[in-house]
């Protein structure tokens, strides 16, 4: 039990400090999944950059995509509640894992209330992954079709740019380059 536990928190704390991150526009270029906060996968199946990329605070973005004052407002606020709202539910799946492993070491096993708090702690872990997927929507709500079009090929560029960096610090310590299976482009999201 005490693994799982360890397994769940480990799946969810990464997610709760991605809500936290503030990175600089040099941070970023070292960070190879910038729009990626879920580490899915490098290339395919990823989401897109949303509010986990602070893009309106990037004074050569906001002015590229032509952010208004009202955008970049809505933008902050709307960065602000879903980080929170991110912790809460964090704190939530953590109380549910606690709730959990009391019932699994109780001296008699209370099945009924186990798989109750079981179900607690999947509608938790269900409402982390509905936030985390409004965080990487809520640009698409504010900016114009034109706006989202030039943010997604930033964004993408970026990437690359990170990639490559990557790849040039791997070979300059001498260690190999990681290699990625292809993906079938019927996998691919829309988002590449």
């Amino acid at each position: 039990m005490k693994r799982a536990l360890g397994i769940l928190v480990l799946l969810f704390v990464p997610v709760i400090a991605m809500s936290q991150l503030d990175r600089s526009p040099a941070e970023k270029v070292q960070a190879p999944a910038v729009d990626n906060p879920l580490g899915l996968m490098q290339k395919g199946l990823s989401m897109p950059g949303g509010l986990f990329d602070k893009f309106w605070d990037e004074p050569a973005t906001a002015a590229e995509l032509k952010l208004s004052n009202e955008q970049k407002r809505q933008l902050r606020e709307m960065a602000t509640k879903q980080q929170l709202a991110l912790i809460d539910r964090g704190s939530d799946v953590l109380k549910a894992l606690v709730m959990l492993s009391s019932i699994a070491n109780a001296e008699e096993l209370d099945e009924a209330a186990y798989s109750k708090q079981l179900d607690n702690l999947a509608t938790a872990s269900g409402k982390i992954i509905h936030e985390v997927g409004d965080m990487a929507l809520a640009p698409r709500r504010i900016l114009t079709p034109v706006q989202y079009q030039t943010l997604k090929s930033l964004q993408r560029a970026r990437r690359e740019a990170a990639q490559q960096a990557l790849q040039q610090n791997l070979r300059e310590s001498g260690r190999p380059t990681p290699k990625h299976p292809a993906i079938p482009p019927s996998l691919t999201t829309p988002y590449h």
